[in-house]
């Protein structure tokens, strides 16, 4: 123990930039969400002497930022839009760090390691969540035997109380899993984009022991999503599986239907259980129901909004949910659109829609850029766009910038799709014709990739 302490001081040393980002990375979702940007803050001084360059993605991001933060002058919630714009500018510092830090490999896995075992240990709490409810529910043990919902609840009220401002506590469900996030659907967004991460690093791991760690983290994962009874997290999940699989059939059959088997077992039943088929539950059916016809209610009335007022159609209402909320307040009384397009539409106008597709889109070109054409280079690129795909997906049915514990996940996706245009080589996309042709090297790639062959004695080459 002690050696590990000295070595891990001496790696400190030498890189402390480097271990903040990790450090980061791993703790921002296990912290309260008015400590964990305190963690980034600190790390980013530690690091900002290692500042050089921003990139592509990051100067898109600013403009978007930039637009946010200027949407304040015809804002009617000015303390609400200024706020929110800073936010985001802070989560930004987390894209900065890992385009100028993670420029090997070896930092990528690192990296991802760090985010799949956080997403674990969020998904190992939620599991205890549930089940000790479950157990509540059904009189086999006492309510003070449950294990809280969400993790700092006792905390969380006694801050939110201190605040000189309100924040609304009354979103906090016993009955679904909200691990070390303050909702459900918080943690759900999370794991959503660990779930493909963990699975890449499954796939390509050496060793039975590290094999056996990494099949569990994804077990889980599968487990945490299943535990806050999404239902659109839980079904993307399951899309997000069958995705990877017939991309990834030809190399990696085997152990993906080895994943599938506990992803199906755990996550299937939570479908079964938010729609009061198994384990019924007073109403567990039309409450679904309700909530299916409450968000089409909700996107009816903004998209009502939006095109009876010109101006808010253009450049929006300014930036943050709380204008939203206001529109909403009088017919549904909901806090924001529960889809991250509608929302933005509201909030920045179609001017702000367009910047925001552009980052994302950009994002995608780069991935698509990188020269995929071995094994572990294409299931890495793989996995990372699909957990941009399932982060924006879950995004359909719910607002993904609601928090700082959300907003970060879209700088950290960005700064990893950043960090691999640096470290694979690359057809750079300028035109349309050099568009084509990046598809369709990534489309080749996909169609000739080859099985791993295991001999033994001898270890994995890709």
């Amino acid at each position: 123990m002690k050696e590990k302490l000295i070595n891990l001081k001496e790696q400190y040393k030498k890189n402390p930039a480097w271990c903040w980002l990790l450090a980061t990375v791993f703790f921002f979702p296990l912290l309260p969400e008015y400590v964990s940007p305190f963690l980034l803050f600190i790390g980013f001084i530690v690091f900002k002497v290692q500042w050089s360059k921003v990139g592509t993605l990051g100067k898109l991001m600013m403009a978007f930022m930039g637009f946010a933060l200027i949407s304040t002058l015809w804002s009617d919630t000015k303390f609400s839009t200024l706020s929110t714009a800073a936010l985001w500018w802070g989560m930004f510092l987390i894209e900065i760090m890992i385009h100028n830090i993670v420029r090997t490999r070896k930092k990528i896995d690192r990296l991802l390691a760090a985010m799949s075992l956080s997403g674990a240990i969020n998904g190992f709490v939620a599991i205890l969540q549930i089940c000790s409810y479950t157990l509540f529910k059904y009189k086999y043990i006492t309510k003070s035997q449950v294990f809280v919902t969400p993790f700092y609840k006792p905390l969380d009220k006694a801050v939110y109380n201190w605040l000189p401002f309100d924040i609304d506590t009354t979103l906090w469900w016993d009955s679904r899993a909200s691990g070390f996030f303050s909702n459900p659907n918080l943690l759900a967004t999370y794991l959503m984009i660990v779930y493909p991460i963990s699975i890449y690093l499954f796939l390509n791991t050496k060793g039975k022991k590290h094999k056996l760690m990494y099949f569990m983290i994804n077990v889980l994962i599968s487990g945490g999503i299943s535990a806050t009874l999404t239902r659109g997290g839980c079904v993307i999940a399951i899309i997000g599986w069958l995705f990877m699989f017939i991309v990834l059939f030809k190399q990696h059959k085997k152990p993906l239907l080895e994943i599938f088997v506990p992803t199906v077992l755990v996550i299937v039943p939570s479908l079964l259980t938010r729609y009061g088929i198994i384990f019924k539950v007073r109403g567990a059916g039309s409450e679904a129901a309700k909530s299916s016809a409450a968000h089409l209610k909700i996107w009816g009335s903004l998209l009502d909004y939006i095109f009876h007022h010109a101006l808010p159609f253009i450049i929006g209402t300014g930036f943050g949910i709380e204008q939203t909320g206001q529109i909403l307040l009088y017919q549904l009384d909901k806090p924001h659109g529960h889809n991250f397009v509608l929302e933005t539409w509201v909030e920045l106008g179609i001017v702000g829609l367009v910047l925001l597709f552009t980052v994302l889109i950009c994002g995608f070109g780069k991935l698509l850029e990188i020269n995929a054409n071995n094994g572990k280079k294409f299931t890495l690129v793989f996995c990372v766009f699909t957990s941009m795909m399932m982060y924006l997906l879950f995004g359909l049915t719910d607002y993904i910038f609601n928090s700082p514990k959300q907003i970060i996940n879209l700088f950290i996706l960005l700064g990893l799709t950043q960090a691999l245009s640096h470290c694979y080589d690359k057809t750079i996309i300028h035109d349309a014709d050099s568009l084509r042709k990046a598809a369709q090297k990534e489309l080749k790639n996909t169609i000739n990739q080859k099985p791993i062959k295991h001999k033994r004695g001898k270890k994995k080459t890709y």
